[in-house]
């Protein structure tokens, strides 16, 4: 398909809309149907997961109307002169709104759920109120009553009831035996369907699907089905190259910058050890292109960034580090990776893997490292790990803000310590640990800084001789900043010289942006005070690195 040369906001297919709409209206379409080909051949029943917003539900809409009406919204894409297939019954389950957290509801929904999905047989049930409270029997009586059938069978979001009760030990074990019996009933007639594909986010090693369904194909590690879901950089040259130029005439950017920035912020996400490409999450991309003055904003977060599975850990970690540790120095085998695990003691690791917060990145043969798939997601887990505090995220200094590129290019540190200040002040209890670690400071001061057109941020930049603690640029300076902490006055002399001597060592932002001015600053945090204290914090020139010099602290005007 050759790419939109109108850039129309309206062919953007944002929000809740099904396959069939985006043809018929005209709307823009990543073709997927030569993977999707290869899944729909399969006789096997399907298990896909992917974390949430990547399109699951419209890979699901996909199948739904290439079984139940043939080649009829697949006009001039990949599968149509392949797919030689009949049309089916099409029995469409999604769980993704069944979020009730009472165990009569949950019973009866799925109930409604199924008499609904088969009332396509023209079947006349005759099920009373108290029937609705054993969807397995309903599905058994409906299945005894069809002669001659084979079903398509889509489940979409098959754990949204578990990961929605989490937190509800007394009620999840019940949860867990209503959907074991669902799908141990369907296992009694699998050979009737012609095709059951399933998605969710986690695997839960306690719900049937993976013990009913003997033969059941997980196929989300797989190489080949990395690109299914989600934007390839060639989809986005392809489909988006006129979006991505209209936001760089909006942003008054350059086109290569915008098509950086998008990389940086969107790009990252990677499904298979061994596959070649890296993903941009399809919600934030496309609700960029929407609204492209709006700059390069978190929409992770809002749409995906708030999952119980992962606050119910949060609240009750007692540090930032504990979620925002880099993981990319240790290795996990790819059945590590992939095994399955009861839903209320998932490793962190593997929750933040499943739900979209850490990515694939291969160290070898059969070993991943994993790691933060990009700048959105890794300030959407620091903006988790507030909440989980009982922080402020989102606190507001428009005016400094607005100020602190101008600070920077100007170099006012006693002002850019201001602002830092009052960015911890307002976010961190004076009861708070937070300052026993200048990790956690750092992660506080990255996730409220704006992410701005004249204002980028950068955390533990990798070099060759380490990471960056955090890195700020503006179009004129690019800002590097190394923090120690000390418990007191006493030791703070000894803090800051450290951390001049591992600017002085690491050689951190040398050569980076030769186009802006290297400005590099030492700061120490008092654990005492809790606060950055301006009396140590000093800007290191690049002549002192060299002559190792230990000079007097910055001194405020």
């Amino acid at each position: 398909m050759l790419r939109s040369e109108i850039c129309d906001t309206n062919r953007l297919p944002l929000g809740r809309i099904d396959f069939s709409s985006i043809r018929k209206r005209n709307k823009i379409y990543v073709d997927k149907t030569e993977l999707i080909l290869k899944i729909a051949e399969q006789d096997s029943p399907i298990f896909f997961s992917r974390p949430r917003r990547f399109g699951k539900s419209l890979l699901i809409n996909t199948l739904h109307s290439l079984f139940e009406k043939g080649l009829e919204d697949f006009h001039c894409l990949d599968i149509e002169k392949k797919w030689t297939d009949t049309t089916y019954k099409v029995i469409h389950l999604d769980f993704s709104r069944m979020v009730e957290d009472n165990i009569e509801d949950i019973r009866y929904k799925l109930s409604k759920k199924i008499i609904q999905q088969f009332s396509v047989y023209n079947i006349c049930f005759n099920f009373e109120e108290r029937d609705f409270m054993y969807p397995d029997i309903i599905l058994d009586e409906i299945f005894q009553k069809l002669s001659d059938y084979s079903i398509v069978l889509l489940i979409d979001e098959y754990d949204a009831p578990l990961t929605h009760n989490i937190d509800k030990i007394d009620i999840l074990h019940d949860i867990t035996n209503i959907f074991d019996s669902f799908y141990a009933t369907i296992k009694q007639y699998t050979d009737k369907f012609r095709f059951i594909f399933i998605t969710g986010v986690t695997k839960a090693s306690h719900v049937s699907i993976f013990s009913a369904f003997n033969n059941l194909k997980d196929l989300s590690l797989r190489k080949e089905f990395n690109s299914l879901l989600g934007f390839t950089s060639d989809d986005l040259v392809q489909y988006f190259d006129v979006y991505v130029e209209n936001a760089a005439r909006i942003l008054n950017m350059s086109k290569n910058d915008v098509y950086t920035r998008l990389e940086q912020y969107y790009d990252g996400f990677q499904f298979s050890i061994n596959a070649k490409e890296t993903l941009y999450n399809p919600w934030s991309l496309l609700s960029f292109f929407d609204s492209p003055e709006e700059g390069f904003k978190n929409y992770w977060f809002k749409s995906s960034g708030s999952s119980s599975v992962i606050m119910q850990y949060l609240k009750i970690s007692d540090s930032f580090t504990s979620l925002t540790c880099e993981y990319n120095e240790t290795c996990f085998s790819e059945d590590v990776i992939s095994d399955r695990h009861e839903i209320s003691s998932i490793p962190i690791y593997i929750l933040l893997l499943q739900t979209g917060y850490l990515t694939i990145r291969k160290k070898s043969d059969g070993i991943a490292r994993l790691v933060f798939p990009n700048a959105e997601v890794e300030e959407s887990i620091l903006k988790l790990a507030f909440m989980a505090n009982n922080l402020e995220p989102d606190i507001k200094f428009s005016d400094d803000f607005q100020m602190l590129s101008l600070f920077i290019d100007q170099k006012n540190l006693c002002e850019i310590i201001r602002v830092f200040n009052e960015i911890l002040n307002e976010c961190v209890s004076i009861l708070s640990n937070t300052f026993m670690n200048e990790r956690s400071i750092r992660d506080i001061l990255y996730a409220a800084l704006p992410q701005k057109i004249n204002l980028q941020k950068i955390k533990e930049r990798e070099t060759s001789k380490g990471f960056s603690d955090l890195e700020l640029l503006t179009q004129k300076s690019h800002m590097v900043i190394e923090f120690k902490r000390a418990k007191n006055d006493r030791d703070a002399q000894a803090s800051l010289a450290a951390a001049i001597e591992q600017l002085r060592r690491k050689g951190y932002g040398v050569g980076a942006f030769k186009d802006r001015t290297l400005y590099r600053v030492a700061m120490v945090i008092s654990t005492e005070k809790k606060a950055i204290l301006p009396e140590f914090c000093k800007e290191v020139l690049f002549d002192e690195l060299l002559c190792q010099s230990l000079a007097s602290p910055f001194p405020c005007p």
